[in-house]
């Protein structure tokens, strides 16, 4: 199948069948009823990687139909056949790694070492859904009615619809999907328009298992045709659950949607993390545990640290060590190349949206320290933007109120710990919060003050497989991961047995 890619990369794939650009649909690979196809870009030049199968709402509804057909066999399915059934799974996916993290590369942008770390985060997932499936439990309650016993199980919902990111493609789909078929649901998962060939590629390695057709359905489009096929998973009552990734503003217009029918959603949505480093901190640490939070995947996380405040004490010389630190951590380069580390952002909308950031805080007194962005473009390529410090931040620049998604590290002084715990909270999000402290006493205070789904301490991350992931405020609803990343998709039924 590497004969649909428009262009040359310097890699050769070990299995080119999982490259492949049609929708998965009821166990059969299939192009649009309309015989329709969207392009695919490579952020590195923004040359078209190839075309792909660009879905109708009726595709859609088509999907649908057969996911709902396939749960009536796949929910009475043993937790033992299912936790097999994924464990080989994960197991195609570590055993294919490197082509997947070529696929990755190819079409966010990301340096292809990043990208093996990306796909070994979403097997990782995976593995550890496997490990929760034979740990579903019920419970058996003491009755007040005399003669009355209670007990619970926890059943499959249905059909579940997932609508995943572009800036992780290979974890976003198997955190949702895989907790989602783990719990014995089937699902329809619409993957971003800009990353299809990821979850494309999940997808065949799910049919290799033994995955029975219908359990997942992989339904592309154009982003012309996301509004469309989004109203049809939100409408369609087969769907039972829909769980999202994406804007704040895109979830709340699915959330409003779903509630007509009364439907279940997870919702994983926009951040804009504060990262605090008191005076007492250990400079250094705190440096390094910022460049993994900010400028990892190039700043395109939703945990990024947005808004960073120093201690007005140590804010110059936190200035220089970190200026001094990135200039040692990053390689430039070819995003194929081993030893680059860094890449490109996913799109000229990005760039964009970077450079009236920069403007805005520029005409309000800030500083830039960094390399100068035009030279950096012209050596590797229009969607490069190098890590660039602004000294001199306020609160009434843009980004305290718009998450910047990109390598921008604002640092804002700030006097006393009441001060910025109240600037930390002064925000509608509140997925991640970051401070560094070596007060132990400070380290308690803050943590519970802070108003944030993720507390990172002395750590730049704060994403794993065994942690539940999710926000508080707009910033979300529902956890991923952690031990109850299946009830997510389960139904609690109360069964009363009178003797």
């Amino acid at each position: 199948m590497t004969g649909l890619l428009f262009k040359k990369i310097p890699y050769t794939f070990q299995d080119p069948s999982l490259l492949d650009n049609r929708a998965f649909v009821g166990g059969k690979w299939i192009n649009s009823i309309e015989r329709k196809a969207f392009p695919v870009y490579d952020p590195e030049d923004n040359q078209e990687i190839c075309k792909v199968a660009d879905l109708s709402r009726e595709d859609v509804r088509t999907a649908i139909d057969a996911a709902r057909s396939a749960f009536k066999s796949f929910k009475k399915t043993s937790h033992r056949d299912r936790r097999w059934m994924i464990r080989r799974w994960a197991d195609l996916l570590r055993a294919n790694k490197e082509d997947l993290a070529a696929i990755c590369t190819l079409e966010l942008g990301k340096p292809y070492t990043e990208s093996l770390a990306t796909v070994k985060y979403g097997t990782d997932f995976l593995y550890w859904f496997e490990g929760e499936i034979e740990r579903v439990y019920g419970e058996t309650i003491p009755a007040a009615r005399e003669n009355n016993r209670i007990f619970t199980i926890k059943e499959p919902q249905g059909v579940v619809a997932a609508i995943t990111p572009w800036n992780s493609p290979i974890a976003m789909v198997t955190r949702k999907v895989g907790a989602a078929i783990a719990a014995g649901n089937t699902v329809v998962c619409k993957p971003a328009p800009e990353t299809p060939l990821c979850a494309i590629a999940v997808a065949k390695l799910f049919e290799r298992s033994g995955g029975p057709p219908g359990v997942l359905n992989i339904v592309p489009c154009s982003a012309e045709n996301t509004a469309e096929v989004g109203a049809e998973l939100c409408s369609n009552k087969l769907v039972r659950h829909l769980s999202f990734t994406g804007s704040t503003a895109v979830g709340k217009h699915l959330n409003a949607e779903c509630a007509k029918s009364m439907k279940k959603t997870s919702m994983e949505l926009g951040g804009n993390a504060p990262f605090i480093v008191f005076e007492d901190a250990n400079i250094k640490r705190a440096v390094d545990g910022l460049i993994s939070s900010k400028f990892r995947s190039s700043g395109q996380t939703c945990v990024c640290a947005n808004r960073i405040f120093i201690q007005s004490s140590i804010i110059n010389t936190f200035a220089s060590v970190l200026e001094t630190r990135l200039a040692e951590t990053f390689t430039y380069g070819s995003v194929w190349d081993p030893k680059v580390n860094y890449g490109p952002l996913y799109s000229p909308k990005a760039f964009e949206k970077l450079t009236c950031q920069i403007q805005d805080a520029v005409s309000k007194g800030g500083k830039l320290l960094g390399k100068d962005v035009g030279e950096a473009q012209a050596h590797y390529g229009p969607n490069f933007y190098p890590p660039t410090i602004i000294t001199g931040a306020t609160t009434d620049m843009l980004f305290m109120k718009q998450e910047t998604f990109g390598p921008l590290a604002f640092l804002i002084p700030f006097q006393t710990e009441e001060e910025v715990i109240a600037l930390a909270n002064d925000t509608d999000a509140g997925l991640a919060s970051y401070f560094y402290t070596e007060d132990i006493g400070r380290l308690w205070r803050v943590s519970e003050a802070l108003e944030a789904g993720m507390i990172g301490v002395r750590v730049g991350l704060v994403s794993a497989c065994e942690q539940p992931f999710g926000g508080v405020k707009e910033s979300g609803i529902g956890r991923e991961g952690g031990s109850g990343a299946l009830d997510e998709y389960l139904i609690v039924k109360s069964i009363t047995v009178g003797l």
